[in-house]
């Protein structure tokens, strides 16, 4: 049986509100009001998606949140726009990350909407789709996981993201970081594209999940406790808590630094221009109440997108609620 994309979720999903985030980023950020859209003319966009391993809304610069420094992010929201309401409709890594990728919701998802699951044929990613359209393809850091990919119709083992690039390796600030050289590998995929095609990647970088090194928020990341300007009410506010929640910041930092350096990356090569750039989170932060769970900081992600070449009037924020069920759609279209 070949694959399918859920593309039929789509207008089931939050077009029936008048806010699906194809929409948005489409139609509706023209330059101003009554003007054409400025993507008119746009060549196929390249795509970079980044997304960090287990991060809540509102822990981002651009939210208001000074403790956590994150001016990749920042830098995003600030040139493109910020959105208040992005959900993922399934608080876990492998049934989220497979609603990113198929525009599917969970419960149709069948064993996809499940942890650790073996992820079945029958679904199209967006990834596969856009390499069958000619797009240059690939992933750095985690891609779907954790679970079992499968095998396509040939029997070949299934890359849900694309290639793998993982080669590139570096020294982490801590021993509980990823040794992955995001940027470093992201550089080699350019570097692969001797074709010049369109491009799709997946940074999926494997911070802030846990373990964290502790007291590394103090010790390397110069924090202090008071940072901390407050507390979710469903946690005591203790020492232990506030030193938890600065080790969770560097490694939020961490992930943010590697967006930075492929956001200048894509500058220095004159390819940001037509490179819309969505960066999320796949769940909540592994905390009590919020990862795998189903309370507000569980399902509510941070979200940033850059387009120069296609969203005109930078530095909106959108209020409206949006679903990673219309992430892959919006790419394809």
């Amino acid at each position: 049986m070949e694959p399918t994309l859920g593309l039929h979720c789509k207008p089931r999903s939050l077009a029936r509100i008048g806010l699906c985030l194809a929409g948005i980023l489409f139609l509706s950020l023209g330059p101003a009001r009554g003007a054409e859209p400025s993507r008119v003319g746009v060549s196929r966009p390249n795509i970079l998606f980044c997304v960090a391993d287990d991060a809540s809304y509102p822990l981002m610069g651009a939210y208001g949140c000074d403790w956590i420094k994150t001016p990749a992010f920042d830098r995003v929201a600030a040139n493109g726009i910020l959105f208040t309401r992005a959900y993922t409709p399934n608080a876990k890594c492998s049934p989220s990350r497979a609603c990113i990728l198929t525009g599917r919701n969970s419960w149709q998802l069948e064993a996809a909407a499940n942890h650790v699951p073996h992820f079945p044929r029958k679904f199209k990613t967006y990834p596969e789709a856009l390499s069958e359209q000619g797009y240059h393809v690939g992933f750095t850091g985690k891609g779907w996981a954790p679970g079992e990919p499968g095998v396509d119709a040939q029997g070949r083992p299934r890359n849900l993201c694309g290639p793998a690039y993982q080669r590139v390796k570096t020294k982490p600030p801590t021993s509980e970081i990823n040794a992955c050289d995001y940027a470093a590998n992201f550089e080699a995929f350019l570097a692969a594209n001797s074709e010049g095609k369109p491009f799709c990647f997946w940074y999926g970088g494997h911070e802030p999940h846990r373990g964290y090194a502790f007291q590394s928020g103090i010790r390397q990341g110069g924090k202090r406790l008071s940072d901390v300007d407050r507390v979710f009410g469903s946690w005591p506010d203790h020492e232990i808590v506030r030193t938890d929640l600065l080790d969770y910041a560097l490694e939020l930092e961490y992930f943010d630094l590697h967006l930075g350096r492929m956001l200048d990356l894509l500058a220095q090569k004159q390819l940001l221009h037509n490179t819309v750039v969505v960066v999320t989170a796949d769940n909540g932060m592994p905390f009590p109440r919020v990862k795998g769970q189903a309370y507000e900081h569980s399902n509510h992600m941070p979200m940033a997108v850059l387009w120069p070449a296609g969203l005109g009037a930078p530095g909106r924020r959108f209020d409206g609620l949006v679903s990673f069920v219309d992430l892959a759609p919006t790419f394809l279209e």
